[in-house]
């Protein structure tokens, strides 16, 4: 068998002036006239010279074959038994998962009440201890740093993922966007603000642990409601803000839909954060009896 170059007479290959590229097309003309692959033609060549193979040698190869493919079959076979058979056990799991994140959470209402009772019971003791001055001072410092319970009208944001929040990563609730949505209630007035029921201080954060939202160190899941207790005036100029208005775009664009709503709500009650960790203060230690307690004035009182 002749290849391609036997029927295809050369030519001669012209010096091309130099700086210039010359293009030929005999590659593509011998690809179209000869398409088979040297090698495949070979192979053919030589199966004709060598002869049909002997029967032995045929059923032996078929057999090998057979072999393979049944060895092939059982092992698929046998990796599909173990998946099946791993299935029950991984939903035993995972309800049995979701059951300690349930039993948890509850747990953790549970102790925030409990924090909450506690808490009440030292302000009542406290409140007796002082005068009607330092109590009334005290009220408002604890309802400004989000340390005491508090009432009152308001409005409530609420924002939602959008539908295709699964596949479109603008579609879906950040931290982010709870932290623009705070801090233009902020600055619209608000004088206290939780977010799903967590009561905002100056040292929550608002954060992502992976996939998922933390209010201080709660896990939030949506729709996230914002309610800030403030001025009669505080929806119109949360309304007039620019985070407000590119939430509103946002809600309008068919390609994300996400939820936005702002509702004006009278008699809200925000409930007291957690008292957090001191840094500095401590409790006194009680001074042994009959011993004077050295003055720690730098002048030694005069001395």
């Amino acid at each position: 068998m002749s290849d391609g170059r036997d029927r295809e007479p050369e030519r001669p290959v012209s010096t091309p002036p130099s700086g210039q590229r010359v293009w030929q097309t005999d590659m593509l003309t011998d690809l179209f006239q000869d398409p088979l692959d040297g090698g495949y033609t070979d192979a053919a060549r030589a199966r004709r010279e060598r002869g049909p193979l002997p029967s032995a040698t045929r059923w032996t190869r078929r057999g090998f074959t057979v072999v393979v493919c049944a060895v092939i079959g059982v092992l698929l076979a046998v990796a599909y038994l173990q998946v099946i058979a791993r299935a029950p056990a991984r939903a035993t799991t995972r309800t049995e998962l979701i059951k300690d994140i349930n039993r948890r959470t509850a747990d953790t209402d549970k102790l925030d009440q409990q924090a909450e009772t506690l808490q009440d019971e030292v302000n009542g003791l406290r409140e007796q201890a002082l005068d009607d001055t330092a109590i009334g001072r005290l009220r408002e410092l604890e309802a400004a740093t989000g340390l005491r319970k508090v009432s009152g009208d308001g409005v409530v944001v609420t924002l939602a993922d959008g539908p295709n929040a699964a596949t479109e990563r603008l579609a879906r609730i950040l931290d982010l966007d709870l932290q623009l949505v705070t801090n233009a209630l902020w600055a619209s007035g608000a004088e206290a603000i939780s977010v799903n029921g967590r009561r905002l201080t100056s040292v929550t954060p608002i954060r992502t642990a992976g996939s998922a939202i933390l209010i201080g160190n709660a896990h939030i899941i949506g729709p996230y409601q914002v309610a800030a207790i403030g001025p009669s005036d505080m929806a119109d100029r949360f309304n007039d803000t620019g985070t407000a208005d590119t939430y509103r775009k946002l809600r309008d664009d068919k390609n994300l839909e996400l939820g936005f709503d702002v509702d004006e709500k009278n008699d809200l009650e925000l409930p007291a954060a957690v008292m957090p960790r001191l840094q500095f203060a401590h409790v006194p230690q009680p001074s042994p009896a009959g011993t004077p307690t050295p003055s720690t004035s730098p002048s030694g009182g005069g001395k």
